[in-house]
């Protein structure tokens, strides 16, 4: 850690952990399960082989990532006991950056852990009709979301058994999940496709729901009524 705020102050110590540029992401795509060194450098694209070992060496000395034994003989990072309990801190900050993100900008991409967090995030405790798994392609990452009443378990990627419903969605898939565009609309425009039960369509978007929030000046032009979480 090279952060020393001199504070006697539970804010600052966490800062002086997470406060490094990308450790808050490298925590993020560990929540989404364990991976591989190669793994998470090809999935924060942009950041450099020395930073992404400068941050897994502090995060490892603060007790949040550990090694583990990996397949043929590799090797894994993952998390503590100590790094899972930052699973809902992580998802609140998501959803508050969420509230003025309505597109992507032209320098932005969407990772697979990235999007497997954001559905992880985005699900909202209400009652679904049964449990189903879906299977979402946006933007050229996939993850998975395994839905039932007591919560949502993700991954990135694609899902180990054959889903109840695909989702191939563009950058609308963030207004579906702010409940300012309806699935039908969706489907209508061609931007968003879905293979499975079209009921189970209604059930995600009931499921998961990040609102967008009112943007500044800087951001936008539109005002967008928050919808209730």
């Amino acid at each position: 850690m090279s952060k020393d705020y001199r504070q006697f102050c539970g804010l600052s110590r966490a800062a002086a952990v997470l406060g490094e540029r990308w450790a808050l992401l490298l925590v993020r795509d560990l929540t989404v399960g364990a991976r591989r060194f190669t793994d998470l450098q090809a999935g924060l694209p942009g950041i450099p082989a020395a930073v992404l070992t400068a941050r897994l060496r502090e995060l490892e000395g603060a007790g949040i990532v550990r090694r583990a034994p990996g397949p043929a003989r590799g090797m894994l990072y993952e998390l503590t006991a100590r790094g899972n309990e930052l699973e809902p801190i992580l998802d609140a900050l998501g959803r508050w950056g969420a509230l003025t993100m309505e597109e992507p900008r032209d320098s932005e991409v969407v990772t697979d852990a990235s999007l497997a967090a954001a559905l992880r995030s985005a699900r909202v405790s209400v009652a679904v009709p049964h449990s189903f798994t879906v299977h979402v392609r946006s933007g050229g990452a996939e993850a998975w979301a395994a839905v039932h009443d007591e919560g949502v378990v993700v991954g990135p990627g694609e899902p180990q058994r054959d889903a109840d419903l695909v989702l191939d969605a563009g950058p609308q898939l963030r207004l579906l999940l702010a409940g300012t565009l309806t699935p039908d609309e969706a489907l209508a425009s061609g931007d968003l496709a879905i293979t499975g039960d079209r009921r189970l369509l209604d059930a995600f978007v009931h499921a998961f729901r990040v609102p967008l929030a009112a943007h500044s000046p800087h951001e936008s032009a539109h005002h967008l009524t928050p919808h209730a979480t």
